[in-house]
């Protein structure tokens, strides 16, 4: 029997997707502590069957948990930053307050990585997170994903020595 595993790095940026998404439902809650659920959702021997898996289903979905909490600890640390890069990368008729809010969580997030990691290849951030996306939300946006991050990426190799 193939036991099919999922790169923990993809399901840490998901979970990091999904602690940002929570977070900007209600940002009454701590953003570790919310970290901390989804850490705990993935954990959960059970959470399989929340995603419609039958038992003898052999898929590991294990996020890097290291890598998660590096990636919300960064992300909220610099927020304010990576929203104006979003901001600066928005069409005129285009605002950060018309972005849905699974849509800005995954721009948060990604934009996040092109900063702050340097280490990982700009090509990789911007197809795992279009890849990403393909499955959270709509074409349309994905297409729009995609351009933001090349348009990211591009605009900082310009201002790099």
């Amino acid at each position: 029997m193939t036991i099919h595993k999922i790169n923990t790095k993809t399901i840490a940026r998901i979970a990091a997707i999904q602690t940002f998404y929570q977070y900007q439902l209600d940002n009454d809650h701590d953003i570790d502590l919310l970290m901390n659920k989804t850490i705990d959702f993935y954990q959960d021997k059970e959470f399989l069957l929340d995603l419609d898996l039958s038992a003898d289903n052999r898929i590991k979905i294990k996020p890097s948990v290291t890598y998660l909490r590096e990636l919300v600890k960064l992300t909220s640390e610099n927020i304010f930053l990576i929203d104006q890069v979003i901001i600066d990368h928005l069409t005129d008729n285009n605002t950060i307050a018309n972005l849905s809010l699974l849509l800005l969580a995954l721009l948060r997030v990604a934009v996040c990585e092109l900063k702050y990691f340097p280490e990982i290849p700009r090509k990789v951030i911007i197809n795992e997170y279009t890849d990403i996306a393909s499955d959270m939300i709509n074409e349309h946006e994905v297409g729009f994903v995609n351009s933001m991050l090349d348009n990211i990426a591009k605009g900082d190799n310009a201002t790099r020595p």
